[in-house]
């Protein structure tokens, strides 16, 4: 049933009538966020607007709302972002770890979306609209994909010119956070925006050349440097590093370490390899947009983009647990979806 309810809420396929909260606010969905298939809430940064308040936030579901607390939502931290709670059956109030109420939502499908829901699950073709194509003409297809390019396209240079405006039409900068939210691929790429919008550029930039507090910066901006423990010395180092970089520039940490997703994700695709990564990668260039705007080729942009990472990570995925020593480095086919990007 939840998988029926999650296919409806990413697609929209809403009851033909007001949606309301348990309370009575009315619920518009804006965007109902990025599905997620991982650990974490069901959807990522969807956009509602709740009563005269717009939110932007994670949206959980379930069959019955007293599933949050079966599921021990109640106790965990990853599902205080949550705005919205949908559920068929509403049988019981939800609260975030602090004790605040979770506004919820009742969430039906018709018999029509149940049956179209069974019929593409059980598809042996794929894609499962597949039966459908044949019918259109070529001139209908082609025009369909190219008002999905031109859509695509405008909404991300609708974001770069948000973060443009942000940060003063420097480039550089919203180059890098754009990057950076690339490095997510997807599961993480809201954390890693968040993450790269917290980065003291100008700081960053006086310490490129030393690749240990590249990396105490990356970390300790991300929450990953906050556990006490007297077994890794580099930990415990860039820790050190992290603090006394505190200090010097007055900055402060703004992202916990709960926002990154590790659960069933490959290792070489751990927020922390991404980070050694990008550590690394701004370590390695400077003006590296500008380089970028100077290539002529994807050879080129494949070189600029090819990144490793310091010794340490060739030894480890996560800190203070040693593997196989293994050389980190971004596979072609991710620099290839770094351009698309």
């Amino acid at each position: 049933m939840e998988h029926l309810l999650q296919y409806a809420w990413k697609h929209k396929l809403f009851p033909l009538k007001p949606l309301q909260t348990t309370t009575g606010e009315s619920v518009e969905v804006i965007d109902p966020g990025l599905h997620n298939r991982n650990a974490g809430p069901d959807f990522f940064n969807a956009k509602l607007k709740i009563d005269d308040t717009m939110w932007v936030g994670n949206v959980e579901i379930h069959s019955r709302s007293s599933d949050w607390m079966r599921h021990g939502h109640d106790r965990d931290s990853n599902y205080d972002s949550v705005i919205l709670h949908v559920a068929e059956t509403i049988d019981a109030d939800i609260f975030r770890t602090n004790g605040e109420p979770i506004p919820q939502l009742a969430f039906t499908c018709s018999d029509s979306v149940r049956r179209h829901y069974d019929e593409l699950r059980c598809a042996d073709s794929y894609p499962c609209c597949h039966p459908v194509l044949p019918a259109l003409s070529r001139l209908t297809i082609h025009g369909w994909l190219t008002a999905l390019q031109t859509e695509r396209l405008q909404q991300k240079a609708a974001l770069i010119q948000e973060r443009l405006t942000r940060y003063n039409n420097h480039w550089e900068d919203v180059f890098f956070i754009t990057l950076a939210r690339g490095y997510g691929f997807g599961v993480n790429g809201d954390s890693f925006e968040r993450w790269a919008c917290t980065l003291p550029f100008r700081a960053l930039d006086k310490h490129r050349d030393d690749a240990r507090q590249m990396e105490a910066f990356f970390f300790g901006q991300a929450g990953l440097l906050e556990e006490t423990t007297d077994e890794d010395e580099y930990y415990l180092h860039l820790q050190k590093e992290y603090r006394y970089l505190q200090r010097k520039f007055g900055f402060t940490r703004s992202l916990d370490a709960n926002n990154w997703r590790f659960l069933r994700m490959r290792p070489d695709n751990f927020p922390t390899i991404r980070l050694a990564q990008l550590a690394w990668l701004y370590g390695a260039h400077t003006a590296l947009f500008s380089r970028l705007m100077e290539a002529k080729t994807t050879d080129e942009v494949h070189e600029l983009l090819a990144t490793r990472t310091s010794a340490y990570w060739e030894f480890h995925y996560v800190f203070g647990k040693p593997s196989p020593r293994k050389e980190k480095a971004m596979g072609k086919r991710s620099i290839d979806l770094l351009i698309i990007n």
